[in-house]
């Protein structure tokens, strides 16, 4: 019988190394839940997008050099006076694009 260990090398082997590093973790929850081997397929594979995706996201965050990191979440409107949050919440359903729409 093949270990755990075995085939998370594997996994590393062809480059999926979020998979290989929670296998142990995605088995225990497949065996728990009594999930098909479809959809335990499909759990190692978004498993491994989404790590990426993560991943992705830090090193660009990373490379920006900004020094500190802020979230319009954070942002408080009370301080500024130009724009109020209805219009900032309007801007990100991003429908300025598909209206062509000149923002400057």
């Amino acid at each position: 019988m093949t270990s755990i260990e075995q085939i998370a090398l594997q996994y590393r082997s062809i480059r999926c190394n979020h998979i290989a590093q929670g296998l142990a973790d995605l088995l225990r929850q497949a065996e728990a839940n009594e999930i098909s081997c479809l959809a335990f397929a499909e759990a190692l594979v978004s498993h491994e997008q989404q790590r990426r995706n993560q991943r992705r996201i830090e090193m660009n965050r990373r490379k920006t050099g900004f020094p500190v990191d802020k979230r319009l979440a954070e942002f408080d409107y009370r301080h500024q006076t130009t724009i109020t949050k209805r219009q900032v919440s309007q801007l990100l359903d991003f429908q300025f694009i598909d209206e062509r729409a000149n923002l400057v």
